[in-house]
């Protein structure tokens, strides 16, 4: 049977190794993926190919190129009108604002789905992501409308015309107010950007490689055929695959499917930074070497890509929908490292374990849900989405919205709150098309989540005293000390003794916690029958430097005052031949140690 193909595909899978072939319609995002992909498994065919498929784009750009005319722009008015008019007319029979938002919010979505099938190359260009978007089209070629306000809250009125006719008056007046809203935002879309860049540096500049191997059997679950597990060690043995096996191209696609557990800077036990092991191989394949900055890599990789979010935002054409809490662009990345007060779309979440009781509307609106005997208030805008009798780990979301990082991390502890740091970080780049490596986001949540706070009376088994605020790694040593071996359906209800996968110690073993370990292949775990009270902390990237034990670190961040204070009030030491640069920057010494000594 006869197939058909097109000359693109044709000239495009000439250049690509047989592994990598095109066999449907692709989008520029979807390339940018296939030849991520062919960077990792083969980076010495991929620097051929690549250089091939430029010089395929260029002779095609040169010979044929793309002309837009007026054609392209022009509205179709009556297929328009058929599907913006009822809604016109829904919007001025109703009073409620909100329920007006959801109006316009609908058809506008309708528009986007009507302006995907208007004819012409600036559609086509839209769709595979070559140039703009469909967003920005719709507004020539349908109606923009909705208009967002500075709070991002759509504003209830509907823009009938679209910007080829011209808007009427009051439409012009309702779209201004995004448009002095994006006239701002080029102003500051390059100083947000570097603020955080700098604030990224500080927190994670002493994240160096320090040896070898720290000697973990612990790590993170990944599955093997995600495209991140790549230049990993196995953390623990696997279908005939031995712990500390590299997992390259050729062992993951043998794993297949397979759920795996693979070390991670998050989950390492070096005393100090990083180890080998647990970091993995280069972008170039090597290991990092000893003394390697492998945290101002990660920050400087996590920090370029920001300014190139802010740029896009300031050019994108915004789309309102208030029933999707998403978290986007250098906001969506500020918003979770920044934790602020008044965070955006924040989701209730239950404070204590427990069952789902009554679930009332309140009269100033939303709804109030009880767990147990405890009332938890649900804003209007936010959907409730637990039914009474249904059971409740404390952190767990009784909403629809954004969970708050620190409050995740107050109710599940640092190793959840890690975890969910990494994830939505994670989301917000792929959702700006970048694939950046999990790495260095899980080296930005080990040093932002990297502390506890005493609250119990004087703990001499442990050795500390209450109100010390501890790095992570001390709790953790201590707790292994006190800690005992159980199994797991003994462990429900104590304290975790040490880290297990990317639980910390100190976390509560609860029935969820104790499944997740099962399903993980652990049949015992350690606890800690008489944990020391302790609260985990997380504070905005902007202070968690300040939480360094080191006096002088300090000193190359923020409140500098306050830092010489606290220090000769307190006698706080600092390490001059440690991890931190700071420190021996400023005396003029040699840090880190080495195989040859100091760095």
């Amino acid at each position: 049977m006869a197939t058909t193909t097109t000359l693109g595909r044709l000239l495009l899978n000439d250049a690509l190794p047989s592994t990598h072939q095109i066999k449907q319609e692709v989008s520029k995002k979807d390339l940018n993926t296939l030849m991520s992909d062919l960077a990792r498994k083969d980076p010495t065919r991929y620097v051929t190919t690549i250089a091939e498929m430029k010089r395929i784009g260029d002779a095609v750009a040169t010979d044929t190129g793309i002309t837009v005319g007026l054609d392209d722009i022009e509205p179709d008015y009556a297929v328009r009108d058929r599907v913006l008019e009822p809604y016109l007319a829904k919007v001025k029979q109703t009073a409620d604002p909100q329920k007006k938002r959801a109006l316009i919010e609908e058809a506008q979505r309708k528009m986007i789905e009507l302006t995907k099938k208007h004819p012409g190359q600036m559609t086509t260009m839209a769709l595979s992501g070559a140039r703009g978007s469909v967003a920005q089209l719709m507004r020539s070629v349908t109606s923009p409308v909705a208009a967002e306000d500075d709070r991002n809250q759509t504003i209830p009125w509907i823009i009938s015309k679209s910007y080829a006719e011209g808007l009427k008056s009051p439409d012009a007046w309702i779209a201004m107010a995004e448009a002095r809203r994006n006239a701002v935002e080029t102003y500051t879309a390059v100083a947000a950007p570097g603020e955080v860049s700098k604030l990224l540096v500080g927190n994670m500049s002493d994240q160096l490689i320090t040896m070898p191997d720290c000697g973990t059997t612990n790590g993170v679950p990944m599955r093997a055929d995600d495209t991140q597990v790549i230049d990993r060690y196995l953390a623990q043995s696997v279908k005939g695959f031995r712990a500390n096996t590299l997992v390259t191209s050729q062992v993951a696609s043998q794993l297949q499917q397979s759920q795996v557990i693979v070390r991670s800077p998050m989950t390492c036990e070096a005393p100090d930074g990083i180890c080998q092991r647990c970091y993995g191989l280069s972008t170039k394949g090597q290991y990092p070497q000893i003394g390697a900055n492998v945290g101002m890599l990660a920050a400087h990789a996590m920090g370029e890509p920001l300014t190139q979010m802010a740029l896009n935002a300031k050019h994108a054409t915004r789309t309102t929908d208030s029933n999707k809490a998403i978290l986007s662009g250098l906001a969506g990345f500020k918003q979770l490292t920044e934790i602020p007060q008044s965070f955006f779309n924040k989701a209730t979440l239950s404070n204590r374990e427990g069952t789902v009781g009554t679930v009332k509307a309140a009269p100033q609106g939303g709804n109030y849900v009880w767990v147990d005997d405890n009332e938890h208030y649900v804003p209007p805008n936010l959907a409730v989405h637990v039914k009474p009798g249904q059971h409740v780990d404390a952190g767990d979301a009784l909403s629809d919205g954004i969970p708050k990082p620190d409050e995740v991390v107050r109710f599940k502890g640092l190793g959840a709150g890690r975890k969910y740091l990494v994830d939505e970080l994670q989301n917000i780049y792929q959702r700006n098309g970048l694939d950046i490596d999990k790495r260095h986001l899980e080296l930005l949540a080990k040093t932002d989540l990297n502390y506890v706070k005493m609250t119990d009376q004087d703990s001499p088994e442990f050795g500390f005293m209450r109100g010390d605020i501890v790095d992570y790694n001390r709790f953790r040593l201590a707790a292994a000390k006190n800690a005992q071996t159980v199994a797991i359906k003994d462990s429900v209800g104590h304290s975790l003794g040490d880290t297990t996968l990317h639980y910390t110690a100190g976390t509560t073993i609860t029935p969820t916690v104790a499944q997740d370990l099962t399903n993980s292949g652990f049949t015992k775990v350690p606890v800690v029958m008489n944990m020391p009270r302790h609260e985990p902390i997380m504070k905005p990237i902007s202070r968690t430097p300040l939480l360094h034990p080191d006096w002088l670190a300090k000193m190359g961040h923020r409140n500098l005052k306050n830092t010489i204070l606290e220090g000769a009030a307190f006698g706080e030491p600092s390490n001059i031949h440690g991890t931190h640069p700071i420190p021996a920057f400023v005396m003029g010494e040699e840090f880190g140690a080495g195989p040859k000594g100091r760095y």
